[in-house]
């Protein structure tokens, strides 16, 4: 399903010297929700909708790799977070894009770009190949032998704050959420980004405690797990 979405304009460059504390995506998907032009929705429903559900805009450079074998590379495509839907543009007809729904990718990466503060790529795989039954996909942020770590984005439809009087006016709200992965029990869990719950889950494994703090959660969780669970599956 594929609603008709006015084009944003927008006139800035964000780089990662500029970019807030927190979660890249986050923060990048607010300032377009910001630079939404006066007028300019998605109608959802009975709601029109402000801002955007894809990840970092749309028509990203990036990879995808179907679940029928086929692959592309350096193509452009966007990620909707609200249906968990890929698009993507062919050579032939750049300007229309071409929707896999959800269970039709195994597989995506969206490249680096600098100009959004994005310095390294990001893998995201379908929930069927990490053992989640969730028809979403999950960001691979770290993956072990035993223990990985994924971050599963979603947008859903928030009160505008600021507008009050437009009871049918909504903004997409970008939220994230981690998982983690046990080869060894087969098992696929939700962990919260703190270093009390994290210490607390892996606590008959390794003790964790000392690795990082709950600064550090808060100024880059995914940086935080990384070392978390690189020290998990040494």
């Amino acid at each position: 399903m594929k609603n008709i979405f006015l084009s944003l304009t927008l006139g800035f460059s964000l780089a990662a010297s500029t970019q807030p504390a927190g979660d890249l995506a986050l923060n990048h998907n607010r300032l377009l929700r910001e630079k939404t032009a006066e007028g300019v929705y998605k109608q959802i429903g009975n709601y029109k909708v402000v801002g955007t559900s894809y990840l970092f805009g749309e028509k990203n450079k990036g990879n995808l790799f179907s679940t029928d074998g086929t692959k592309a590379f350096n193509i452009f495509l966007s990620y909707n977070t609200y249906n968990q839907e890929v698009e993507f543009y062919s050579t032939a007809n750049p300007d229309k894009a071409l929707i896999k729904e959800p269970g039709e990718v195994d597989s995506f990466v969206i490249q680096p770009n600098i100009e959004i503060g994005l310095v390294s790529p990001l893998k995201f795989v379908y929930g069927s190949l990490i053992g989640s039954s969730e028809k979403a996909f999950y960001q691979e942020v770290f993956a072990g032998k035993r223990f990985s770590i994924y971050k599963r984005y979603k947008s859903e439809l928030g009160v505008v704050s600021t507008n009050y009087i437009q009871s049918e006016l909504r903004q997409f709200d970008l939220e994230f959420d981690y998982y983690y992965t046990d080869a060894e029990k087969k098992t696929v869990k939700k962990i919260k980004a703190n270093n009390s719950n994290v210490t607390k889950e892996f606590k008959s494994i390794k003790d964790v405690s000392g690795i990082v703090s709950n600064d550090a959660f808060s100024a880059n969780s995914d940086e935080a797990f990384k070392k978390i669970f690189e020290y998990l599956n040494q």
